[in-house]
């Protein structure tokens, strides 16, 4: 039995690989928790970095117990820093290399029945830290991030009634003061508009799989994650 594993930013910079096969002889299922044994064995490097990731079935996060069979889309997801998929003028949720207009947002969610709509535009800033950035670079897991994503919007739009919600996001290298993410919502009432934009960017930066690479202009660079405990299962 073989399974093929994504890696993504960091991971795959240690590993010097952007995929993996581990295989196994005696059965024709395993776990999450095997699998991250067999990388192990495989790519040593990986343990310490391992510990702190998680791991996903197709589009959904997984847990060590959850059952993975031959066939099955396997990857390794770092924590969060926060290719390319079509982005259709319509679409609720993108992913493109573009550059985003905020203009462009805000006309996606008005509409007559609302009487307030928030765009909220995450860019690139020049301090981090104290430290000084030159440029960054993001990267995705495409299908996952933007199933993630419109999970975000399909829950905001459950909690918010009568609410509307787009979330578009930049990849590649993005300069100073560039739009990297864009969050629109539309709603009756203001109140419902400021919140539902603060939790949804709230949750992309915790669960959705893009990350942020930090080209520093000291000539060093950094994958960025959060500070302290990362878990994209847990809601908050």
């Amino acid at each position: 039995m073989k399974i093929d594993v994504k890696l993504f930013a960091a991971v795959a910079e240690k590993a010097g690989a952007s995929s993996v096969t581990v295989e196994f002889q005696h059965s024709s299922e395993v776990t999450i928790r095997e699998i991250k044994k067999a990388l192990v064995e495989k790519i040593p490097q990986l343990h310490e970095m391992l510990e702190h990731c998680f791991f996903a079935r197709g589009d959904d996060y997984a847990t060590p117990e959850t059952v993975v069979f031959e066939g099955d889309t396997i990857a390794i997801i770092p924590p969060v820093s926060g290719g390319e998929l079509a982005a259709f003028a319509d679409a609720t949720v993108r992913i493109v290399r573009e550059p985003l207009s905020s203009e462009a947002m805000y006309q996606a969610v008005v509409r007559k029945e609302a009487g307030a709509v928030v765009v909220f535009a995450g860019t690139v800033r020049e301090f981090t830290k104290g430290r000084q950035t030159k440029y960054l670079q993001y990267e995705a897991y495409d299908e996952m991030a933007i199933r993630q994503m419109q999970q975000i919007v399909n829950d905001s739009e459950a909690r918010f009634k009568d609410s509307k919600m787009s979330i578009w996001h930049r990849v590649g290298d993005l300069q100073l003061e560039d739009i990297s993410v864009l969050i629109g919502v539309s709603t009756p009432h203001r109140k419902d508009a400021f919140r539902a934009a603060e939790e949804a960017i709230t949750t992309l930066k915790r669960t959705v799989p893009i990350w942020k690479k930090e080209f520093y202009a000291d000539g060093e660079v950094e994958w960025v994650g959060p500070d302290g405990v990362w878990d994209p299962t847990k809601h908050e």
